[in-house]
Parts: C-alpha cells; sequence; structure tokens
C-alpha cells in the first residue's frame, strides 16, 4: 500500500518541480531601454525639454534605465502617432505631446487617433504673446484690432500648425475681438519670431521667452499676453496685458506638455512612470529650468480620469473650430 501511495505522489512532485523550474521570473519594471519619442525637431525648445527629462528618467533614483530620445513629427506629428502604435503596448515607449493634439487627432489623415493612446501626465502648461516688431506702428493690441477691423482680411498673423493649439487660441481671439485676420502656419514658433524680426512678418505669436531677448534688444514689441493674469514677476512683461483686461473675454485654451503610451499599457507600469515624472517636475534643474522659461507654468497632473477628460473635451471643441473654419467636414 506504501508503495503504491508513493507510486502516485512522486509523479505529482517531480512535474511540481519541473513546473518550479520553467516557469519564468518576471523581471522588475523597467530592465531596459526607453524610447521617450519627442514629437518637435531637434534644436527647438520642446527638444531641449524632451532631453531634460530623459536625463532625469535614466537616473537610478527616477527610472534607472537609459532614456533614448528620438524625434518624430512628419504629417502635423502623424509620424510619431504611427510610429508609436507600431510598438508594443508595455511601457517602453513614451510619446511626448502637447495641447496641440487636441487639434492633430482631428486631422482626416491620421490612421490612429486618441481612443488608441492614455494620456498618462501633464507636465506643465505654456503661455503665449502677440508681438510685432518694434518698428511697428501698431503700440497696443488696440491698435492692431482697429486696423483689422478697418483693412478686414489683409493682416496676417503667424503660428503654430494647422490645427494646432496656437491655430484654435488665434481663432477664439480673434472672433472674440471681432476681427478677421489671417492665419500662417509655421512649423514652430520660432520661425514666426523670426520673421517678425525680420519684417517678413507683421505680427506674429509666441512664448514670451522667445520674444524677451528681442525686447531687449529693441526690436520687438509684446502686445497682448495669452493668459487669464498677467506674468507680474518679470520686468519685461509685467505691464503687458491680458485680453480679459482689453474685454476680450473667453475661455482661453492653453498648451501643455506631457506624455501618451499605447492604449493597453500595464496599469502598474503607468503608475511607476507618472512617479518618476511626478519627481522629475520638483528636481533643482527642472526648477531652474522653469525660472528662465517665464512662459512655463508648473501644472502637473497624473490623474488619468481628470486629463482623459480634459483632453476629450479639447478633441470635441477644437473640431467644432475647424468644421467651423472649413478645415473639416461634417459637424
Amino acid at each position: 500500500m506504501l508503495k503504491a501511495m508513493t507510486r502516485g505522489i512522486l509523479p505529482v512532485v517531480a512535474a511540481g518541480v519541473a513546473l518550479a523550474v520553467v516557469q519564468p521570473v518576471q523581471a522588475a519594471y523597467p530592465d531596459k531601454p526607453i524610447e521617450l519619442i519627442c514629437t518637435t525637431s531637434p534644436g527647438s525648445g520642446a527638444a531641449r525639454w524632451c532631453h531634460l527629462v530623459a536625463e532625469h528618467l535614466k537616473q537610478k533614483d527616477f527610472l534607472g534605465v537609459p532614456v533614448n530620445v528620438v524625434f518624430k513629427s512628419g504629417g502635423s506629428n502623424h509620424e510619431p502617432v504611427v510610429y508609436t502604435q507600431s510598438k508594443k503596448a508595455d511601457g517602453y515607449t513614451l510619446m511626448h505631446m502637447n495641447g496641440s493634439f487636441t487639434g492633430y487627432f482631428n486631422l482626416p489623415h491620421y490612421k490612429f487617433h486618441y481612443k488608441d493612446f492614455t494620456l498618462i501626465a501633464r507636465m506643465e502648461q505654456h503661455l503665449y504673446a502677440v508681438a510685432v516688431h518694434a518698428d511697428s506702428p501698431w503700440k497696443t493690441y488696440a491698435d492692431v484690432v482697429a486696423y483689422a477691423k478697418a483693412n478686414p482680411g489683409k493682416l496676417s498673423m503667424g503660428s503654430n500648425k494647422i490645427g494646432s493649439i496656437h491655430h484654435r487660441h488665434q481663432e477664439l481671439l480673434h472672433k472674440t475681438a471681432g476681427i478677421k485676420i489671417r492665419f500662417v502656419p509655421y512649423k514652430g514658433t520660432g520661425d514666426v519670431v523670426k520673421d517678425v524680426i525680420g519684417k517678413h512678418l507683421k505680427i506674429g505669436f509666441a512664448q514670451p521667452g522667445k520674444w524677451i531677448p528681442h525686447v531687449k534688444a529693441g526690436k520687438a514689441r509684446m502686445l497682448l499676453l495669452l493668459n487669464e493674469t498677467r506674468l507680474t514677476k518679470h520686468p519685461l512683461v509685467k505691464d503687458v496685458p491680458t485680453p480679459g483686461e482689453l474685454g476680450h473675454k473667453y475661455s482661453i485654451p492653453h498648451q501643455f506638455q506631457g506624455f501618451m503610451v499605447k492604449k493597453g499599457t500595464p496599469a502598474d507600469r503607468i503608475a511607476i512612470l507618472q512617479k518618476a515624472m511626478a519627481r522629475v517636475s520638483t528636481t533643482a534643474a527642472y526648477q531652474k529650468y522653469m525660472k528662465k522659461q517665464p512662459h512655463v507654468i508648473p501644472n502637473f497632473s497624473g490623474d488619468l480620469k481628470k486629463l482623459d477628460s480634459e483632453f476629450s473635451a479639447g478633441l470635441k471643441s477644437t473640431r467644432k473650430l475647424m468644421v467651423k473654419l472649413g478645415i473639416l467636414k461634417g459637424s
């Protein structure tokens, strides 16, 4: 009887031992390099920001693995979307994004859309200002409004790509002011500033930090800060009025920078990424970066539901504007 019982037990024990041997040990995440897809061109302000974040994330106390920055921005940022979707939903591919994706995801050539991603973090908020060359006859934004009303459709203002949050903001501002100004799309605000200073463009829309060196040099004049309140702490921006002060009241669509991952990325990995990103925003180096950029406002959030709700609302309102402008068909 004992021998029979033993013969029955041994195969079970052996099978258990074999099972223990073949079961793979789950490696702690992350255990290999991460790709950070920066959705801009090398050399831009956003590119430097991507490198700043990557330099922190790779450190031992953050993620502790190499974080390689890869630049992809073709097709109104369709290229990085397609690239990220070609990767596994495993937390090893982060797509840098900004508020302008509320417009880009509405563009008809996009193969993938917001529903294919999870917005995991908003890192910061950006402000913008309308400016002219210092030699311009327009001394105030009221002068611009007066000229535009007297010459509807003759004035052109440059800002970022079609469908960008800059485009949306510009159209809302003009609508509220009751004026018609042509929109001139640029690949980035750096070129907008360059053309205003070179007198190829009469008026432009860019970050205060990009105008300030030219204001100091006596080559530019900021007329309007696109925010609810003034930037009172900066000597060259504190006297620049906001739309609300001039009677142009509307819900200001603020630009922001953050990260998305492919839908289906495990929740525990998203939590690890969020924790590391939140820490980045509190470091001395990040604080120094923000101090040098008066248009950058700290605004970290990892609240997935709130981020999704706000972004989804932005998608809908931007689509309505794009349909109204004739950029998109439908409703």
